[in-house]
C-alpha cells in the first residue's frame, strides 16, 4: 500500500481581497514520464486551443513519436511513443468573462508543465551520421553538432567524436498526471483540466521533488484578471 501524502505549498500574496477571489489550485503525481523530444507546448496548450467545441470543453488522446537519445542514427526515424491524454471542462463563471475560466486553467497548467520540465531538461540529437569509422557526412553548412559552424556545439555526444548531427531539440520529464482545479472562497468549482502522459520508458520518482522550484517560481503568477484571481497559485504533489 502507497502512503499518501500532501506537499502543499501555498503561495498566495497577503492581502489580496478575499471576497469572490478564484484561487487556482495545479495537482500533480511523482512519477515521472520521459516523454523524450515531444513538442509539450503543441501538444497541450496548441492542441487544446484547436480543438472543435475549446470554448466548453476538450477530450484528446493522442500518440506522437519522440525521441530521447543524444546521438540519434539518420536510420532511426523515433525510438519510442508518447502518449497525451486531455481532459477539460469549462464553462461560464459567475463574475468572469466567457473564457476567463478556460484561461486560467491552460495557463497554470503550461507554466507548471514548462518550469517543472525546463529543469529535467537534456539534449537530443538526431540524423547523426559518422557514427562508425566506415560512415560517410554528408555536407552541411550549420549543422547542430559536430563542425566549427555548428549551431549548438562543435562536438556532438556521439562514441566517435568526428560525427556530425543535423537537428537538434531537448528531451523532457514530466509528471504522469497533472490537474488544475479552480476554487472560490475555498469552494470547489466544477471547472478543471487534466493531461496525462504516459511513454514506453521506465516511469521514475520524483515529481515532488521539484514543487518547491515550480511553486517558488510562481509566487507572482496571476493567471487570469487579477482583481478576480489571487495571485499565485497552490501546488500540490501527491506521493
Amino acid at each position: 500500500m502507497k502512503s499518501f501524502g500532501s506537499v502543499i505549498l501555498a503561495l498566495t500574496a497577503l492581502g489580496q481581497a478575499v471576497s469572490a477571489t478564484i484561487q487556482v489550485e495545479v495537482r500533480f503525481s511523482d512519477q515521472m514520464v520521459n516523454v523524450g523530444n515531444l513538442d509539450i507546448f503543441k501538444t497541450t496548450w496548441q492542441k487544446i486551443y484547436g480543438a472543435v467545441g475549446n470554448q466548453r470543453s476538450v477530450v484528446s488522446d493522442d500518440i506522437y513519436p519522440t525521441n530521447d537519445d543524444v546521438c540519434t542514427s539518420h536510420y532511426t526515424d523515433n525510438n519510442g511513443n508518447a502518449r497525451v491524454i486531455i481532459n477539460g471542462q469549462w464553462g461560464q463563471v459567475p463574475g468572469l468573462g466567457p473564457h476567463d475560466s478556460r484561461e486560467a486553467l491552460v495557463q497554470s497548467i503550461w507554466e507548471s508543465l514548462k518550469r517543472g520540465s525546463d529543469r529535467t531538461a537534456w539534449d537530443v540529437y538526431t540524423d547523426c551520421w559518422g557514427l562508425t569509422w566506415q560512415e560517410g557526412i554528408p555536407y552541411w553548412k550549420t549543422p547542430a553538432c559536430g563542425a566549427e559552424a555548428a549551431t549548438v556545439s562543435r562536438e556532438c555526444q556521439c562514441p566517435i567524436s568526428s560525427a556530425q548531427c543535423q537537428y537538434y531539440s531537448k528531451g523532457h520529464k514530466v509528471p504522469s498526471v497533472i490537474k488544475a482545479n479552480l476554487y472560490r472562497d475555498g469552494a470547489l468549482l466544477a471547472d478543471s483540466l487534466t493531461i496525462q502522459f504516459s511513454s514506453e520508458a521506465v516511469v521514475e520518482k520524483g515529481g515532488c521533488g521539484i514543487v518547491g522550484l515550480i511553486a517558488s517560481g510562481m509566487a507572482s503568477f496571476i493567471p487570469g484578471v487579477g482583481s478576480i484571481f489571487s495571485k499565485g497559485i497552490t501546488v500540490l504533489c501527491d506521493q
